[in-house]
């Protein structure tokens, strides 16, 4: 997994949206996750606590991810229909820059690395 990119991002729900948010999980478009795929996903997970939404990406490479899901209207129709659960997170109507969230590594452990 040492050419696999990883990004994270954070969401805020609603929490009176919360278990909406949850349940429309439970039927993700597979139109979606086509695009996903195509964008060169190897595994993307989602974790919820109280309203925050944290979105765990694990792609070969996230500016072809981006290209993938970038202007695909049905990826673009999932987000804005999540969207109504959420007060913040990702924006389909953005700029494509500014569209996803993403967060700052500020650090990190693991016993066997060599990398800085």
């Amino acid at each position: 997994m040492a050419d696999t990119e990883r990004a994270v991002y954070l969401q805020r729900l609603d929490p009176e949206q919360r278990d909406a948010y949850v349940e429309a999980h439970d039927d993700v478009p597979a139109a979606v996750t086509d695009a996903m795929e195509r964008g060169g996903v190897e595994r993307f997970e989602l974790y919820v606590r109280d309203d925050v939404a944290v979105c765990i990406l694990e792609c070969e490479d996230l500016d072809a991810y981006l290209d993938a899901v970038d202007g695909d209207e049905e990826v673009a129709e999932w987000e804005r229909y999540t969207g109504q659960f959420k007060r913040s997170g990702v924006d389909a109507d953005a700029d494509p820059e500014e569209g996803i969230p993403f967060m700052d590594r500020v650090w990190r452990f693991a016993p066997d690395d060599t990398d800085d």
